[in-house]
């Protein structure tokens, strides 16, 4: 029996392995095009991704490349009666799945770890190289054309110069959002990164500015800001990783109650004050809009552990299906293993898994409504597990 564990597990393996180095080559290759194309940055700032693109392309790898092995070696097994074989010296199949079962639970949680880096470092990563790759784009753009216009057409930068260390001579500058237009002197651009609001600041001396609000010069310093969202079209949120889930979550409810203060307080001024339509300001017009907001963004909080944990397991219960499965169709033929195993089972998972995380987020339903998915497979499993034997 161990000689035959050791076969298993060395053909499942092989499988396994190659089948992992062309998915994580082919979704390389296709995450650095969608990246250029949906976030509208150029390819070979899209290249520089590459490195941090490794954790999410092995969340979405390992399950795939867990179930294709597994599907692959035991319809094979299937079609040459080795399980018959097994069965009839008094072996059930349970026992030669075990094995398996246990290397995929390993990779499982090599797949929760992989899956909370793609939702917190890789995402991070990805907004400083796009912010670190927009300056030097603008400058680069700024130098040859004397003018650079966001993709969204919001915010508008001219220059009549630009020196060698970066410095905007001249510049003039508009922006849609706030009614801002002027011109200045001078102008030095600088990178503010935050997970929340990356922004790029164009720092301007002696400026003239005219807003929505007011007009006027200013002599000393005036900040023209450009939002990551309106520089590059990506919308992508960074969330924190599980071990910080609780620290934000308690940032979050500090920064709520704060909220919550300073509307009561300003209502209660202008009422002493006899300000009756201070009390209908902006930001108490707009405070039922910002509570959603403060409630979408604790039930993502909440919903981080269970999401990775629900995604890592997936290659376990991928396989929970796929490999009792394989035994049951008895065919070696790759093509149909792959229609008949792989396209089912990953379209039930993500279904459901995709419904109980948008049900979660609304708060419709509870975190957990997001292990759906491989509840079902479980279930499925069970049931496959009982035709073989």
């Amino acid at each position: 029996m161990k000689i035959y564990v050791r076969y298993i597990m060395f053909g499942v393996i092989k499988i396994f392995l190659s089948t992992l180095v062309v998915l994580t080559i082919g979704l390389l290759l296709f995450l650095v095009v969608q990246m250029s194309i949906k976030s509208g940055v150029p390819f070979f700032l899209s290249f520089k991704l590459t490195p941090y693109l490794i954790p999410e392309i092995f969340s979405m790898a390992l399950p795939a490349a867990s179930l294709l092995a597994t599907t692959v070696f035991f319809a094979r097994m299937g079609a040459n009666n080795e399980i018959i074989a097994l069965k009839s010296l008094g072996i059930p199949p349970w026992r030669v799945l075990t094995p398996i079962w246990i290397f995929v639970l390993f990779v499982s949680l090599f797949g929760i770890w992989f899956n909370d880096l793609s939702m917190s470092w890789t995402r991070m990563q990805i907004k400083h190289v796009l912010l670190e790759g927009f300056e030097t784009t603008l400058l680069t753009q700024l130098r040859t054309e004397k003018r650079f216009v966001t993709p969204t057409g919001q915010y508008e930068i001219k220059v009549t110069d630009i020196t060698d260390d970066g410095e905007l001579i001249n510049p003039e500058f508009s922006g849609k959002i706030g009614g801002v237009n002027g011109v200045a002197e001078s102008a030095k651009i600088e990178v503010e990164f935050n997970v929340e609001n990356p922004t790029v600041h164009i720092h301007l001396a002696n400026a003239e500015v005219e807003t929505t609000q007011a007009k006027g010069f200013i002599p000393v310093s005036y900040d023209f800001s450009i939002p990551l969202n309106e520089v590059f079209r990506s919308k992508t949120r960074v969330d924190p990783p599980a071990s910080e889930v609780k620290k934000a979550l308690d940032n979050m409810e500090i920064e709520q109650k704060a909220y919550r203060r300073s509307l009561v307080s300003k209502a209660m001024f202008s009422f002493l004050s006899g300000n009756l339509n201070g009390a209908a300001n902006e930001d108490w017009k707009n405070r039922t809009a910002n509570e959603k907001n403060y409630e979408r963004q604790r039930n993502r909080y909440k919903l981080t552990i269970p999401r990775i944990c629900a995604a890592g397991f997936s290659c376990f219960f991928f396989v929970w299906v796929g490999a009792p499965y394989a035994v049951l169709i008895k065919k070696a033929d790759f093509s149909y293993a792959f229609f008949t195993s792989f396209l089912p089972i990953v379209g039930i998972y993500y279904t459901l898994f995709t419904f109980g995380l948008q049900s979660a987020k609304n708060g419709a339903l509870p975190p957990i409504a997001i292990w759906l998915g491989n509840v079902a497979l479980g279930i499925i499993g069970i049931f496959l597990l009982k035709k073989i034997h």
